[in-house]
């Protein structure tokens, strides 16, 4: 049988004939043999190649489907085009059992390139048994494993229609999430820390195993390592002195909880606190010329602030002027009964190096005296206290208040040496601290605090705040010669806020005697004039001590009262 080549119509398919012929066909009246169609009866060319007869050519479809979606660019139209699996309801003729399955409903993925076998089951599935088409049937996994899947740790399930392995119990560690049998996974910690592993401090992470933690970021304050977030532990300081952090002295520690330093004792030289290795700072000498073994005198500190300046500590006895003395044996320093106020006669020197004037014409009354003083009223010509209202500095005191300010000078007080006093506003001067004195004044030796090393002046309830009213304090002369002084210019308390009172007190570094002046006792006919309200003495504590007057009008203009050291 010979083959015979044919183009039909407009398909352009080559056909091979297996039987019966394209373009013949047999005549049975003359026993089978074949005639021939001609050319023109066929409608067909012998010239494949000639497209002069009208022949067309098909245009291949287009399977490149959709760039921006990746599924094909039919799908959706529920037609199986070029490049798709299924389409919608079209499953290209595929249900569950062709798919593995015994039973269910077959669907197509929304993307058209796979099947959604959701609804497929197996006949068996649900007896813990993998039979048939099953891949597992609960918890009968065929023997795979999260590892078998390559999964990591954890515990593999299947899922409900026996057709597919449940890996959401799998882990994969190093994916910085703590899933399956972790513990933990690179950061995460699943809540964890270092306090929570028995340490103090620190940065707690997962080793590679996802099984157990790293603490090597952790640590323990009190071992004398330096781990975790610590600054320090103990001794070790990691070589940080108290001078890395700007001070001068001293010894750094560790804070109690490693995370810091403890700076109690570093010091700075020059801040008038005594710290670090410090003796002494500025003002702050934390002890006397007496606690170094003299007996008088202002200590002072020296510039290094670890030794020092004994200067102005003095030792009696020793026959020369030291400290705040105001006289040694013969030494009177020039010193005459005229040259401190007194008429005449021959000065001598105590064995506590304060002058003795036993042996002076003293123009005046002696009105009281104990271990500490001599009391000497006077009306001399001229007051010997300096008015300094336009010179000296302001207390700003107001009713009931006190201030503590420096002399400028040693100044000694019953034997003890001060370098500050404390101005009260109820005409007073204390020295020790800044304590207030009250306003209701007693007669002495008192009780009210404070009640040592006193200076009674105008013991009264003054108002300094009333009006233009003002408490002034000024330290003049050369050193060593020096005198302090306090001026009271004020009204009584409810007093006249224009007519003041005016007192003052000198204290006098080179004698030590101590000068009060009343130049203006009088106050618009204030019931307390001239002292009627108040005390005016001096007193070393609540035992010993004595008044030049008590609530009785003797404070009169012009009067001077002189209290001389024993």
């Amino acid at each position: 049988m010979r083959t015979k080549l044919a183009w039909i119509g407009c398909t352009g398919l080559l056909v091979l004939a297996c039987g019966d012929e394209v373009g013949s066909t047999p005549d049975e009246s003359s026993g089978g043999e074949p005639t021939t169609d001609s050319p023109e009866s066929t409608g067909a060319t012998v010239d494949p190649g000639d497209t002069s007869v009208g022949e067309t050519t098909d245009t291949p479809a287009d399977t490149s489907g959709d760039s921006t979606t990746g599924e094909p660019a039919g799908c959706g139209n529920d037609i199986v085009d070029d490049g798709e699996l299924c389409d919608g309801t079209d499953l290209g003729g595929q249900d569950c059992v062709g798919q593995g399955f015994d039973a269910g409903t077959l669907a197509c993925a929304a993307d058209c390139l796979s099947y959604d076998t959701a609804a497929c089951t197996n006949a068996a599935c649900g007896d813990d048994t993998v039979n048939g088409k099953e891949v597992c049937d609960g918890t009968d996994l065929g023997g795979a494993t999260c590892e078998s899947e390559g999964l990591g740790t954890g515990t593999l399930a299947c899922e409900a229609n026996c057709g597919a392995f449940d890996t959401s119990g799998c882990a994969t560690c190093g994916d910085g999430s703590v899933d399956g049998t972790e513990v933990c996974d690179g950061n995460a910690v699943a809540g964890q820390s270092c306090v929570s592993q028995g340490f103090d401090s620190g940065a707690l992470s997962c080793n590679a195993d996802c099984q157990t933690f790293d603490t090597s970021a952790c640590g323990t304050c009190g071992n004398d390592v330096i781990d975790g977030t610590e600054f320090c532990d103990n001794a070790n300081l990691a070589g940080s002195t108290c001078f890395d952090f700007g001070y001068d002295s001293g010894q750094l520690a560790c804070a109690d909880n490693c995370t810091g330093f403890d700076f109690a004792v570093c010091g700075t030289c020059g801040n008038s606190v005594i710290d670090g290795e410090e003796f002494c700072d500025g003002l702050s000498v934390g002890t006397t010329c007496q606690g170094l073994g003299f007996d008088s005198g202002a200590l002072a500190c020296n510039a290094d602030c670890v030794s020092y300046d004994t200067e102005s500590c003095g030792t009696c006895g020793n026959g020369f002027i030291d400290g705040a003395e105001s006289c040694d044996t013969d030494d009177l320093g020039g010193v005459t009964c005229a040259s401190i106020g007194l008429e005449g006669g021959e000065l001598g020197c105590n064995m506590n190096c304060g002058f003795d004037v036993t042996n002076c014409d003293i123009p005046g009354l002696i009105f009281g005296s104990d271990t500490g003083y001599t009391g000497y009223s006077l009306t001399p010509p001229v007051l010997p206290c300096d008015d300094i209202s336009a010179t000296g500095t302001g207390t700003l005191l107001t009713d009931d208040s006190v201030l503590e300010v420096p002399i400028g000078f040693a100044f000694t007080m019953y034997g003890t040496d001060f370098v500050n006093v404390a101005i009260e506003s109820n005409g007073g001067l204390h020295f020790g601290d800044n304590t207030y004195l009250t306003l209701a004044n007693e007669c002495l030796p008192s009780a009210a605090a404070p009640n040592t090393n006193n200076l009674y002046v105008f013991w009264d309830d003054l108002n300094p705040a009333t009006g233009s009213g003002e408490i002034w304090y000024e330290a003049l002369g050369d050193p060593g010669n020096q005198r302090f002084v306090v001026q009271w210019d004020t009204a009584h308390f409810g007093g006249d806020g224009v007519d003041f009172i005016r007192v003052q007190a000198m204290l006098m570094e080179s004698t030590g005697q101590i000068i009060v002046c009343y130049p203006d006792t009088l106050s618009a006919g204030n019931i307390g004039d001239n002292g009627a309200e108040a005390t005016s003495g001096i007193q070393r504590d609540s035992v010993e001590g004595f008044d030049f007057s008590c609530n009785t009008p003797d404070l009169v203009n012009g009067l001077q009262l002189l209290y001389i050291p024993q």
